[in-house]
């Protein structure tokens, strides 16, 4: 590997986050190359206009560190060495924050019924309905157990849900709404944990319900009961997710199939990757670091029941 003058790695996110935190694992051997690393994150393409988040004074060979980044917003996380002669060498890089703002607004939508067209993304078109009922909010019909589900389109741990009722009339139809996150579309994601239950929201008013976290690819909002309608006018939603992050896991597998076969391995992955998907998590890409290898175990047959082998 070439020495080069102020040497750099960059991630692209793709969109702005706010980043937490950022960790860092050296190479197993000549660790001490990433001594004086500096960790930049923000919007811009040239490295030295985006603000530092951390310095890396050493880190031991293998060892891995993390750098608090309070929230900085970017869409670039870089990591360079200043100095004539350096080489960036980085085992992985871990980026770990949340989009700035509702994340609600870039889900999909669906809902048990329609009235109208009071349609189910009119709950996350940014628009609180309070000029325009009509053409800015949602309704099922009236039925048993109403509900409107948001897919996030990833796993997101979710600190608060906010919710806006309508403003004109019939504020008590949201009354009782259970707000449901998980991973699970069992019963069209209704049997998800509850964050929070509405007793009431007045006419044309926002309430925030805090939700400790969870956990969940969708928000789902109930109303459990005979000869309901659940209206609402918007839905707000603010989390985080990782941003990246890059596991590797060791596995061991009993087969009689050739797993060196390159067709049996991508097979393998397919199988592991649906069943990732049926749990929520679709933003996965699986791959193999190393061809698997065979390895043949000797089997004892061991003594029957009668002490004689059979």
């Amino acid at each position: 590997m070439d020495k080069k003058t102020d040497p750099w790695w960059r991630v692209d996110l793709l969109k702005v986050y706010r980043v937490n935190r950022v960790i860092i694992t050296n190479r197993p051997t000549l660790g001490s190359r990433i001594n004086g690393a500096v960790i930049r994150i923000g919007n811009f393409r040239d490295i030295y206009n985006n603000t530092i988040c951390a310095v890396i004074s050493s880190l031991a060979d293998g060892a891995t560190a993390t750098f608090s980044c309070g929230g900085m917003e970017g869409r670039y996380v870089i990591v360079h060495i200043p100095g004539d002669q350096k080489i960036v060498c980085l085992s992985e890089v871990e980026v770990y924050g949340y989009l700035a703002g509702n994340v609600a607004v870039n889900g999909a939508t669906t809902q048990s019924s329609t009235f109208g067209n009071w349609v189910a993304e009119k709950a996350i078109d940014s628009n609180r309905g309070l000029q325009q009922v009509n053409t800015s909010c949602v309704s099922t019909l009236n039925e048993t157990n109403p509900w409107w589900r948001l897919d996030l389109c990833d796993v997101y741990r979710i600190s608060k849900v906010v919710v806006t009722n309508r403003k004109d009339c019939c504020a008590e139809q949201i009354n009782g709404a259970e707000i449901r996150i998980g991973n699970s579309l069992e019963n069209n994601g209704n049997d998800n944990p509850i964050c929070a239950v509405i007793p009431a929201i007045p006419a044309g008013e926002s309430y925030s319900y805090s939700c400790g976290e969870m956990e969940g690819r969708y928000v789902n909002m109930i109303i459990p009961g005979e000869m309901k309608i659940l209206t609402l006018c918007e839905v707000e939603v603010y989390g985080q997710v990782p941003v990246l992050k890059r596991s590797f896991v060791k596995m061991q597998f009993n087969s009689r199939v050739d797993l060196t076969d390159p067709s049996v391995g991508e097979n393998l992955l397919k199988q592991l990757g649906s069943v990732l998907a049926d749990r929520g998590f679709t933003n996965v890409t699986l791959r193999w670091s190393q061809t698997p290898k065979q390895v043949i175990q000797k089997v004892n047959a061991g003594k029957g029941r009668c002490g004689n082998g059979k």
